[in-house]
């Protein structure tokens, strides 16, 4: 996804018309001389500044660079706040200090819970930082929210407190076993001459809502306090997710099934016969949830609503599951390492391999779908959907490939997990029918052994492009890289290490406990923690960064110098993790040409002319590693015009910084769109199956 335009303060042409466009102000002379028009128009000052601050904070603009400050201090504790780190400076003081604040925490919840507007601004000043920021998963509202700054959390959150019913905070002292008293403290910067530590408390908490239970994160930061004429705590970051349902709790550890039913019974049916009924669909039996896409998205989301008593049936157009990662090109290995990939419920063993091959997890695909009793049906692919607003019912028609039956299923709900991306997207370019060599996009290619001994074009500078052209000169192809703008580059040594250490690694927390430490920030405050990531993982890479510049391969540091992650959230490429190619392109045994299109096929059938002018002759393949269309456009294919016409664009990140519309609603009934790496779709897998079931209950805050 292209960041939004941005929109300045002052009252140019375009502003103002984006800014009347967002609000369906008529830009009509009439209008503008209306009362209504007038008073519209006076706010636009509030929808600029809103504006600003969305361009700022969610689509700062790419930059080249990393940023070369060092975490500022006002993303910990606030503007024109003193730091008060000798509060915390003694690390047997801070147990008493997290209770005290976490027994105010509890009072103040439960005056809002009995009489909201019996707690004020100023209740929550004492509490929280002016900047701070609660991000909540489903535990306030059913859906993804971050409310910013203490004017929403008093205005906005507070009304929906009342309602959710949220109480009972308390130290979870199982979260994370390196903190065994349920809180850490945080060093992110040592004290530099002038400034204090970079420092918080980290707190790991379980609580109750109106409905079940949830795990929740705080960030505090020890601050002196004006009016409290003291120092003390105070929350810049709160994070809440809902787990569980009183009513449909999870069968897991103490809620598992016994697996037998001891003493006499006439007609005992066996574990293989329970099997086959449950997933044998019929007139009379039917699935709740019909999941299409057998990858890492819709065996996550089964898994998930198979634990909490649902059940799903998933589709899948190949003839097992895990082809979808054995039909990719013969040398993909996953960029991840093992402790950020492992899948709900059944973790990795510990032998498996840091990067594992795609044949390996296309193996471990089939065995967990096997282990964990989720049911699919393989070579079927929809064909068509339709959908009763009145019964809330969906009717999908699937095709079986292997006998050419058409199977009617009628679902509650439907899961499109056929990936984040949408369709393959390949440019055309003029006189291209006269190519006599093969054009492949990315997500076709097999191997470079096909063209041994021959020329090949690589379109794109991203993963796959980098993958590909490393197997192209593996299998001794000459090969060049077609690199139209700029990537962002990290090695697995160090930029993954930067990432994810401390939390996803070999000595980290429990894998549940990290999936809290990540998405629990805001993104205010994950922009600075991925921007000091990043610099950390160029200062380790910066012989090979130079190296590539010198080769004319040009790099960027992401959206405000974010990074990697902070491209995948916000438009799910634009990175390379660096597995071998990067010093291939520096020893200049793969050719790179820079800044540059395809002009036109030449009429030797065998070249191209780029923009530049440059003439690339004697072409065997091209492969077009040009990415993806959005998620709509395939269920656009797969369901009818009718149907994604109502679905809205997906990923990307809105105002408050969360995803847009994947595991969210996604503007029609009952249809839900599912994709993301194995680490997202671990996560997120929780928060979709908890939104169906909250659906499927009727439950309400």
């Amino acid at each position: 996804m292209a960041p939004v335009a941005t929109v300045g303060l002052n009252n140019t042409l375009d502003g103002v018309a984006h800014a009347l466009k967002n609000t369906k102000i008529s830009t009509s002379a009439d209008a503008s001389c209306t009362d209504t028009g007038l008073e519209k128009v006076q706010g636009l000052k509030k929808i600029l500044q809103e504006e600003e601050f969305y361009d700022k904070e969610v689509y700062p603009p790419i930059v080249h660079e990393p940023v070369a400050d060092d975490l500022p201090l006002e993303k910990i504790y606030g503007a024109n706040v003193t730091a008060a780190p000798e509060l915390i400076a003694d690390e047997t003081q801070i147990g008493p200090l997290v209770q005290e604040w976490l027994d105010h925490f509890n009072v103040m919840l439960n005056k809002i819970n009995t009489s909201a507007s019996s707690v004020t601004r100023e209740d929550w000043s004492r509490l929280f930082s002016e900047h701070g920021a609660w991000r909540d998963h489903l535990a306030v509202t059913f859906d993804l929210h971050s409310f910013i700054g203490l004017e929403k959390l008093s205005t906005s959150l507070q009304p929906l407190l009342s309602k959710a019913k949220l109480s009972n905070f308390e130290l979870d002292k199982l979260a994370d076993y390196r903190y065994n008293s349920g809180y850490g403290k945080v060093l992110m910067h040592e004290p530099k001459l002038g400034r204090p530590p970079v420092e918080w408390v980290q707190v790991y908490y379980s609580f109750e809502n109106k409905l079940g239970s949830g795990k929740g994160i705080a960030r505090l930061a020890a601050v002196y306090d004006e009016t409290l004429q003291k120092s003390t705590l105070k929350a810049f970051s709160f994070y809440t997710a809902l787990e569980d349902f009183k009513d449909y709790p999870e069968a897991v550890f103490g809620n598992r099934p016994e697996g037998v039913s001891h003493g006499q019974h006439v007609g005992r049916e066996s574990w293989v016969e329970k099997r086959e009924k449950e997933s044998t669909f019929d007139e009379t039996h039917q699935p709740s949830v019909l999941i299409v896409g057998g990858g890492q998205g819709g065996l996550t989301t089964a898994a998930r609503l198979k634990m909490f008593g649902i059940n799903s049936l998933i589709i899948e157009m190949n003839p097992k599951i895990g082809d979808n990662w054995r039909n990719r090109y013969k040398f993909l290995v996953l960029h991840d390492p093992v402790w950020y990939d492992h899948l709900p419920y059944l973790n990795f063993p510990p032998s498996w391999p840091i990067f594992t091959p795609k044949d390996k997890i296309g193996d471990w695909f089939e065995g967990y779908a096997k282990t964990m009793d989720l049911n699919y049906r393989c070579s079927s692919m929809v064909t068509g959907a339709s959908f009763d607003d009145a019964e809330k019912k969906w009717t999908v028609e699937v095709k079986d490939f292997n006998t050419g039956e058409i199977i009617t299923y009628t679902p509650d709900h439907m899961i499109m997990a056929t990936g984040h991306s949408g369709e393959p997207r390949m440019p055309k370019f003029q006189d291209q029918e006269l190519f006599k060599g093969k054009i492949v996009h990315s997500s076709k290619h097999g191997s470079g052994a096909e063209f041994a001994g021959g020329k090949a074009l690589v379109v794109g500078g991203c993963n796959s492009a980098h993958d590909i052209c490393q197997d192209f000169y593996e299998q001794k192809v000459d090969v060049t890289m077609l690199q139209r703008s700029s990537t962002c580059i990290i090695t697995v040594e160090h930029g993954m290490h930067h990432n994810i250490r401390g939390v996803y690694d070999e000595t980290g927390p429990t894998t549940e406990t990290a999936d809290r430490i990540f998405h629990s920030m805001p993104l205010s405050l994950l922009n600075a923690v991925m921007q000091q990531q990043y610099r950390a993982s160029c200062d380790d890479d910066i012989e090979l960064l130079k190296s590539l510049e010198a080769r004319g391969f040009k790099t960027n540091a992401g959206y405000g110098g974010t990074g990697l992650f902070g491209l995948y959230f916000r438009q799910g490429s634009g990175y390379y993790i660096d597995v071998g190619c990067s010093k291939l392109i520096c020893d200049g045994k793969v050719k790179i040409k820079q800044g540059q299109s395809i002009e036109r096929f030449l009429p030797s059938g065998t070249g191209v002319e780029l923009t530049d002018g440059t003439i690339l002759e004697g072409l065997d393949v091209i492969v077009m590693a040009t990415g993806y269309t959005n998620m709509k456009e395939t269920a656009r294919r797969l369901f009818g015009d009718k149907v994604a016409d109502r679905l809205d664009p997906v990923w990307g990140l809105d105002k408050e910084g969360e995803l847009k519309t994947i595991w969210r609603d996604s503007g029609h009934p009952n249809f839900w769109y599912m994709g993301g790496n194995l680490a997202v779709s671990r996560y997120y897998s929780k928060r979709l199956a908890l939104r169906i079931i909250q659906q499927l209950k009727g439950l309400e805050y």
